[in-house]
């Protein structure tokens, strides 16, 4: 908000509005765009001279009516602080083309006033009030004060909408722009290295505001830099579940000797309660409306037939979906006949996350939708061969167990790069999916 290297803050003490104690407020030297709030004021020098200015120019007044026939090229009038200027010889020099002049150009409203003082200096309010111009100045007069009713009127409105709008967005926490604070309230512990960690919004937000199968960036700032990681919610799916919560189902990788442990599952693991992490979003170009339609890339698609290709943690996306078509009647839906076949690999049986709830899920759908599991190293591999598959995920796998290519069918995928950018993605192709078009990355 200033231009200059460096400013000063000056602290001044208030009683607050009861009278019951003091408030120490700290002032910037000015408040942004048109705010007066700031302690710097013009000196007396400046003042005085803006006195003299202020008789020496026209005070002839112009309604509303009259200005708004002024919003030509040859013929541009705009009003700024109240007062009628006559722009058009302004259009040929300003810095910034006639564009943002012509914008305003015969309008009668606060908007024009806001954006000049919010962007001009002194030098560009002397020329317009021809201060220095020998041979015309574009001070015309004032405004009728009707008019100036009606432009405080219209400024109150538009602050008014304004407010209305926050309001509404405020039900909606995250902005994807800005990171916010989210306090840990609950860990559950659903294997011997998997948690389900419940996190509370700010008090001022009551909703979560993500679509089915985006996700959350979570972020975690050490001394020297930022860790972040994304994340997708098992808790809410719907928007009648928002109750100023969400769920996180993580995979704690301890250090040992072979891996440095994971950084982020670690400190979620060591959060306590009260603690506070930082969570912007909602991230990711894939969004499930309903009955086979998605949003991804802002196109939208329509498939009959999913298939789901996901490994470790990269079963949250996948899950939402699932959950999402076969509860489709809870949100007073008809039946979503979306057909879904998914294939989610691990290390061992117990790394499966949300495994009861995915076995649910296929028992509750009837036959539409369909999960294989594929572990590369199963604890009993004779025993688990009667549950799921055994091995790394190949391209006989893939054929077997997905959907064939078609217009009707898409591939999604989510997991750890080597899986997904070695073995996966390079089968799909090669059978006849095409990356962006019906094969994609959550």
């Amino acid at each position: 908000m200033m231009n200059n290297c460096w400013y000063t803050i000056r602290p001044e003490i208030r009683d607050d509005k009861e009278g019951n104690c003091s408030v120490l407020y700290f002032r910037h030297p000015c408040e942004p765009g048109t705010g007066t709030g700031g302690w710097m004021k013009p000196s007396t020098e400046n003042r005085i001279e803006n006195v003299k200015h202020e008789v020496a120019s026209p005070q002839k007044q112009f309604t509303r009516g009259e200005i708004e026939k002024h919003n030509k090229e040859n013929d541009c009038w705009v009003v700024i602080n109240g007062k009628v200027y006559d722009a058009t010889s302004v259009l040929d020099w300003h810095p910034g083309g006639q564009a943002p002049i012509m914008a305003h150009a015969g309008r009668v409203h606060a908007d024009t006033t806001d954006e000049f003082e919010s962007i001009h200096d002194d030098y560009a309010e002397q020329k317009l009030s021809g201060i220095d111009r020998v041979d015309t100045e574009c001070a015309l007069g004032v405004v009728t004060e009707k008019a100036m009713g009606y432009i405080k009127k219209q400024s109150e409105d538009v602050a008014k909408e304004k407010a209305n709008f926050l309001k509404k967005s405020s039900e909606a926490v995250f902005d994807r722009r800005r990171w916010n604070a989210v306090q840990f309230r609950d860990r559950k512990q659903l294997s011997k290295d998997t948690r389900r960690y419940t996190f509370t919004l700010p008090p001022d937000a009551k909703k979560l505001g993500l679509g089915t199968c985006q996700h959350l960036q979570l972020g975690f700032h050490f001394s020297d830099r930022l860790v972040v990681r994304p994340y997708t919610p098992t808790r809410p799916i719907f928007e009648r579940e928002e109750d100023g919560t969400f769920d996180l189902v993580v995979k704690t990788y301890a250090p040992d000797q072979s891996q440095p442990g994971g950084t982020m599952s670690n400190i979620l693991d060591c959060l306590r309660l009260g603690e506070e992490v930082e969570v912007k979003g909602p991230t990711g170009e894939i969004k499930y409306i309903g009955q086979g339609e998605f949003t991804i890339d802002e196109k939208e698609y329509h498939f009959r037939n999913v298939s789901l290709v996901l490994g470790g943690s990269g079963i949250t996306p996948g899950y939402q979906l699932i959950s999402r078509i076969l509860r489709a009647k809870e949100l007073c839906e008809t039946e979503d006949k979306t057909n879904i076949k998914v294939i989610d690999a691990n290390k061992t049986e117990d790394d499966i996350l949300l495994h009861e709830k995915l076995d649910e899920a296929e028992k509750e759908s009837g036959g539409k939708i369909q999960i294989t599991h594929v572990l590369s190293h199963p604890e009993d591999k004779d025993a688990w061969e009667k549950k799921g598959l055994s091995g790394h995920v190949n391209a006989d796998i893939i054929k077997d167990k997905l959907f064939e290519p078609s217009e009707e069918s898409v591939t999604f995928l989510c997991g750890p790069p080597g899986m997904i950018q070695k073995a996966a993605l390079p089968a799909l192709k090669d059978w006849g999916f095409k990356e962006d078009e019906n094969c994609f990355g959550f």
